[in-house]
């Protein structure tokens, strides 16, 4: 049974839920919209080199502005709790869980979640192609997309492995996974965390893989009482998907 965690989380159990609404509210309907004007019919003519320079460009800015976002409830209940300005942002930021940790006992975490993450991933991917099930994961909707736009899947990619890991680890595990330990058991928090983090993807065809995914990392949070950790997870994590994508486009997998 796990245990709850004593943790130094200035804002409340209502803050941390009024940050969760304010954010991912926002964020699942841009998604939606999003994914409904992707879903639309078009043309399969591929971009120009310099058309696609230019989506890259765009693609790259308004990508990390949106990841951006998830930084703004973290940062702002964190540092408010504290007065001193001479302080506060080292306060905030370990409250939020940058903290020093255990080199050899996290990577040996990290490697052992890797596998179970790369597993179920395998897994569920079996499960789609044997049942001929309908549905479509963010990875396969990429790999349509670099066929006309290669320049601009770069740069989701490179905002997927650099950007996203740092700011959703903030938001999910820093902020959201902290402040529900306030009122609740660790067990419910690593639970609910991990839900509220495969709901906001707004992905059914990887909601499954997303919530282990946020299983993951709530208890790599939990166990190492840092952020770190959880970061190199996730980076790592995208960052093979990246590879594998990549190295799809040019015919080597």
């Amino acid at each position: 049974m796990i245990e709850k965690q004593s943790d130094e989380t200035p804002w409340t159990m209502q803050q941390t839920f009024l940050g969760i609404i304010l954010t991912i509210v926002p964020w699942v309907l841009l998604t939606v919209v999003l994914n409904s004007i992707n879903g639309r019919p078009v043309r399969n003519t591929p971009l120009s080199p310099q058309a696609d320079l230019m989506a890259a460009i765009i693609t790259f800015i308004f990508s990390s502005l949106v990841e951006g976002a998830f930084l703004i409830a973290p940062i702002y209940y964190a540092s408010r709790a504290f007065r001193s300005v001479a302080t506060r942002t080292r306060l905030a930021l370990k409250a939020l869980g940058f903290r020093r940790f255990q080199a050899g006992v996290v990577f040996s975490w990290i490697l052992l979640l890797i596998f179970v993450i790369l597993g179920a991933n395998a897994l569920y991917g079996y499960l789609i192609q044997t049942f001929h099930l309908p549905l479509q994961t963010n990875d396969q909707v990429i790999l349509m997309f670099s066929k006309d736009a290669p320049l601009t899947t770069y740069a989701t990619l490179i905002v997927a492995v650099f950007v996203a890991p740092v700011c959703e680890e903030m938001f999910f595990r820093g902020f959201v996974f902290a402040g529900l330990l306030r009122g609740m058991p660790a067990v419910w928090a690593i639970i609910l965390s991990a839900l509220i983090f495969a709901v906001a993807h707004g992905d059914p065809g990887s909601f499954a893989v997303l919530l282990i995914i946020g299983l993951a990392l709530a208890f790599l949070r939990w166990r190492t009482k840092s952020l770190w950790p959880g970061i190199i997870l996730h980076s790592l994590n995208n960052g093979i998907a990246a590879l594998a994508i990549v190295l799809t486009m040019h015919g080597r997998i």
